[in-house]
């Protein structure tokens, strides 16, 4: 006799939108449109973009728990990455 697998409307709903996120973070282009440097040498660079999700290149990408997800990456880097 089989038995019956229950599973929760949360946690299909968790499911599909991981894997959402993993396929919207493969195909975004690295590109940010406010995006502030100091002065120093070299120049610390940080993107201020708030989007749903970061960028495939974000190494520390912040984002609220809200639906829609509000996400910017918290990277420092010594350029800025192209406008969108």
């Amino acid at each position: 006799m089989a038995e019956k697998m229950v599973v929760s409307k949360s946690t299909v709903v968790l499911a599909v939108l991981m894997m959402l996120a993993i396929v919207a973070t493969a195909d975004h282009k690295a590109c940010c449109d406010g995006c502030g440097c100091t002065k120093s040498i070299p120049p610390q660079c940080r993107c201020a973009d708030v989007k749903d999700h970061c960028h495939s290149k974000c190494k520390s990408c912040l984002c609220t728990k809200s639906l829609p997800p509000q996400c910017r990456c918290a990277d420092v880097n010594n350029f800025c990455y192209p406008k969108c």
